[in-house]
């Protein structure tokens, strides 16, 4: 089973819900799990039953807010070595970073990044599946989870910071004032992200702990060995796409993983696929999502796909969807 969700994040939404038996029987149903594994597994469930869970979870309750709940469950004790890593750090800024470092160990539906500017640290979220229902569901979950996370880190409230989502507000979008209170929110950008000031990266986190730090982060490092021992190169490289949002080339791919381009080449055809395959697929993706943001035109998204000129970008979104990208936005 390929591991795309810890387990533990849907004994969360089972808590949320609060179900008795017959919920969780129900909560369970299709998903290639049973109720004694979601309840005691500290394993992990694939994509194609997270989804089915979470489409129960939303049949079984009314409530708009279950995601922004469920993730608020998930604080930082509950996200297994990563957490612990996080908790015993010096200072905000390392355990934001660690948190983007060791995100592959409890999920590869999507990916953390770490970025710093003078004014700003911000913990950004990409998914490695199109916006729809379910990876909307999941983003308010991590976004949720994120800001709790760091509440409890710095031992005090946010009270400056600012929340991003990569699709329009919804219907409920109060709740999210809730959620997030004293936090700006930040609607159709082009990244789900935790944004917060600078300058509170130096805080010195109460619960560091130097000895517990190299424990989890050497647990850490020991599953991601792991998950690249079991992975395929291609998922490999498609991993390092993501991260890039396709604009890294043939050497650079290959020099992460540490062989040399023809190598790369050479084991990407035992799997009977090419590396502009998979680079295309991820720029595609990306393409797809940005559109469907109301103020990204095909310029803008072409110079964030790292295109010299608009027609360059026009002729490969033709290629891959068969359609122009105003078509593609209307429809």
């Amino acid at each position: 089973m390929q591991p795309d969700l810890a387990m533990t994040y849907c004994r969360m939404i089972a808590q949320t819900l609060g179900l008795d038996q017959a919920g969780l029987e129900k909560l369970v149903a299709d998903t290639g799990i049973d109720v004694d594994t979601l309840q005691h597994s500290d394993g992990f469930i694939d994509w194609s039953g997270a989804r089915q869970l979470i489409t129960n979870a939303r049949q079984l309750s009314d409530r708009p807010d279950i995601a922004l709940q469920t993730g608020l469950r998930a604080l930082p004790a509950m996200h297994g070595p990563m957490g612990m890593a996080a908790m015993a750090s010096p200072t905000l800024r390392e355990a934001s970073k660690l948190f983007a470092r060791f995100i592959n160990t409890r999920t590869q539906v999507f990916t953390n990044t770490f970025e710093e500017t003078p004014d700003t640290i911000t913990l950004r979220q990409e998914f490695a599946y199109p916006l729809d229902d379910i990876v909307q569901f999941l983003t308010e979950s991590v976004i949720a989870s994120a800001f709790a996370c760091h509440v409890v880190l710095r031992g005090k409230a946010i009270d400056d910071g600012e929340v991003h989502f990569n699709y329009p507000a919804p219907s409920y979008a109060d709740l999210y004032t809730k959620t997030f209170p004293n936090t700006r929110l930040v609607f159709n950008a082009p990244f789900a992200a935790l944004k917060l000031p600078a300058h509170y990266g130096d805080e010195a986190l109460p619960s560091h702990d130097r000895d517990l730090l190299w424990i989890a982060i050497e647990q850490c490092e020991a599953r991601q060995e792991a998950l690249r021992n079991s992975g395929t190169i291609s998922d490999q490289v498609l991993a390092l796409l993501h991260q890039s949002h396709g604009k890294a080339n043939l050497e650079h791919v290959a020099d992460q993983l540490h062989m040399s381009p023809r190598t790369l080449i050479r084991k990407l055809k035992r799997e009977n696929i090419r590396f502009q395959q998979l680079r295309d697929q991820t720029l595609s993706r990306r393409a797809a999502q940005l559109l469907g943001l109301p103020h990204y035109t095909a310029a803008a998204v072409a110079e964030d796909l790292g295109y010299t000129d608009v027609a360059s970008f026009r002729r490969a979104f033709q290629r891959w969807f068969n359609t122009t990208p105003g078509r593609f936005r209307r429809e």
